[in-house]
């Protein structure tokens, strides 16, 4: 190998094994939709929606064997959050699993009766011509989605996580350059975006030490910690980066 390959080869070594958790693939967005026509929590609509052509992601998981997880927030003046679980498993009123498929075709998950939720459908999956699309139907006649239309709604965020693979997040909003039309409480809805953004977010605590005086021969110390909680424009490089990375050094 080339001496400046090598070089490469271990830096990128290096940087991978920094990686302490699985990466975020970011996709680029089609369409968010959160719809609350009544005062009837069953009509409640959640609809998100990606699409990428020519994409370089990948998939990386199998939640059919160990599930998934989605995370959607809409945010503006009133904003909300909300975490579907996606398990592994069979219906016990279909017998049919929940989740199907395979990382070459895609995974599609599928809970018609909502068994284990207001998620109906949650779909992965990238093409033989290179398009990612993630599709993600959920509805309150299935469970309770607490969501709801901002009002006044600028952006939302969409974080579709594989257990024990990557996650793949959806950032559809104003900082993305999306269209975004807000209809107060009943409606919001943004689409089509011109750029990608994580929706991952980050931890960071600091401390702080403080020392008062009692008497010239005592003196006692206190320590406060805090923790906060930023959500990062761009999150950790997707896998299909790093092999790439590792194709250059073929």
């Amino acid at each position: 190998m080339h001496f400046g390959r090598k070089l490469a080869a271990v830096a990128l070594c290096t940087f991978v094994a920094g990686m302490a958790h699985a990466a975020d693939q970011t996709i680029l967005g089609n369409q968010f939709l959160v719809k609350n026509p009544t005062v009837d929590p069953t009509k409640r609509k959640l609809v998100v929606k990606g699409k990428e052509l020519g994409s370089a992601n990948t998939i990386v998981g199998n939640p059919v064997a160990t599930g998934g997880s989605l995370e959607v927030r809409a945010l503006g003046t009133n904003p909300t959050s909300q975490t579907f679980s996606l398990p592994q498993g069979t219906s016990g009123i279909t017998g049919k699993p929940f989740w199907s498929g395979d990382a070459v075709k895609g995974f599609k998950y599928k809970d018609p009766k909502g068994e284990n939720g207001a998620i109906k459908v949650a779909q992965i999956k990238k093409s033989a011509s290179g398009t990612f699309t993630i599709k993600v139907v959920g509805a309150g006649k299935l469970g309770l989605i607490s969501v709801l239309p901002p009002n006044l709604g600028t952006n939302s965020c969409t974080l579709l996580s594989l257990t024990g693979g990557d996650s793949y997040s959806l950032a559809i909003g104003v900082p993305t350059g999306a269209q975004i039309d807000n209809k107060g409480s009943l409606q919001f809805k943004a689409k089509k975006p011109t750029s990608e953004a994580t929706c991952v977010t980050t931890t960071t605590s600091t401390s702080t030490s403080t020392s008062t005086s009692t008497s010239s021969s005592t003196s006692t110390s206190t320590s406060t910690s805090s923790s906060t909680t930023t959500t990062t424009l761009y999150g950790s490089p997707s896998r299909a980066f790093v092999d790439h990375v590792l194709g250059l050094l073929d």
